[in-house]
């Protein structure tokens, strides 16, 4: 049996390592190989190239590196015909994702989407490309399920990554305040910023700003404030006994909040991106929590609203109503527990023995 992988963020990386994971375990004589990052390459499987240290986002950033992802395109075909896999595994990336699923279908490749694109917040068109080009499709947001369904696709919910991950475990605590800026080059240098600003208004409190290690080589170079403390590290260490936390959005939001700490999600977008955005996205909330629960359970500040002063707000508010995480249960049932790298490595198995 043989797995091809692409996962072209950090976020996807980390999810499709324990797939794979579970996957060795269950099939010893798997070969699997793949373009992804530092999580793929250490659950064993052969990485082609480290497309995870560098990723894109928005609408200019992408347009302004189209050559890059051009030529992207051209040495992945190239490495998936040269390994010849019984299933091409796509993880989140649609942009580029996307494409591949339609060359792959036309060489005869089984294609299964792993983290399928967000269609039900905007381009909902792209529905048909996946219903066209993809044998399989596993979700990891519970309402993802019904949402196909009802317009005539079937995909499988295998559960939360984070949700297993996280499961009875809590960082909450009372020692400091914890920066997640992003993961992103563009997302830091953005969210960096105001952040320090906002440490500084409380100079009696400390503050540790958390890091995944990818992002070191492209850090930004600004003065630290004195009571900010830089960890490079999973989230679940950096955050423990962490009391609140500013997080940019994205799978970090949803980390902190499995693990029982209050926080503000942010995010502030190249301008040109975001007025694209607003035309096209079509939901109410833009943090994983609040998009699971359907309700404003946590505070979202987005583009102008990101300052300093906004974050302060919301941080005072929180610990003088000595709140912890009320949404925690609901969240929880909503996500199941489960292990989805299990569920998705059975459901790859099935897929290729199907086909033998």
């Amino acid at each position: 049996m043989k797995i091809y992988w692409i996962a072209g963020e950090p976020s996807g990386d980390v999810q499709a390592a324990a797939v794979a994971e579970a996957l060795q375990a269950r099939q010893p004589s798997i070969e699997q190989r793949g373009w992804g990052g530092p999580q793929l390459k250490a659950s064993g499987i052969t990485l082609d190239r480290d497309i995870c240290s560098k990723p894109f986002m928005g609408f200019v950033e992408v347009v302004s590196r189209a050559r890059t992802i051009a030529r992207r395109f051209s040495d992945c075909k190239h490495d998936v015909m040269a390994f010849q896999p019984d299933v091409l595994v796509l993880v989140d990336y649609p942009g580029f994702n996307l494409r591949m699923a339609a060359w792959a279908k036309s060489q005869g490749i089984r294609v299964a989407y792993f983290i399928p694109p967000k269609i039900w917040a905007w381009k909902e068109r792209r529905i048909e490309k996946l219903r066209q080009y993809c044998d399989a499709i596993f979700s990891i947001l519970p309402f993802e399920q019904a949402w196909y369904k009802a317009r005539g696709l079937d995909i499988t919910y295998v559960g939360n990554p984070l949700a297993y991950k996280y499961k009875d475990k809590v960082a909450a605590g009372t020692r400091f305040v914890a920066l997640l800026p992003g993961s992103r080059k563009q997302e830091i240098k953005r969210h960096l910023p105001v952040f320090y600003h906002f440490a500084r208004l409380h100079p009696a409190i400390k503050f540790k700003v958390i890091r995944p290690a990818i992002t070191e080589k492209f850090w930004p170079t600004i003065k630290v404030p004195e009571n900010v403390e830089i960890y490079t590290g999973p989230i679940e260490e950096g955050l423990n006994e962490a009391i609140f936390a500013a997080t940019c959005s994205g799978t970090a939001s949803l980390e902190v909040a499995l693990l029982k700490v209050p926080q503000v999600v942010v995010y502030k977008a190249n301008s040109v991106s975001l007025r694209i955005a607003k035309v096209f996205v079509k939901v109410k909330y833009f943090s994983l929590p609040n998009l699971i629960l359907n309700r404003p359970a946590i505070t979202e500040l987005l583009q102008k609203e990101v300052t300093p002063k906004r974050i302060s707000t919301v941080y005072v508010e929180s610990i003088r109503a000595a709140s912890a995480v009320p949404y925690y249960e609901e969240l929880v049932s909503a996500l199941d527990d489960y292990s989805p790298g299990d569920k998705t490595a059975e459901e790859l198995i099935d897929l290729v023995s199907s086909h033998q």
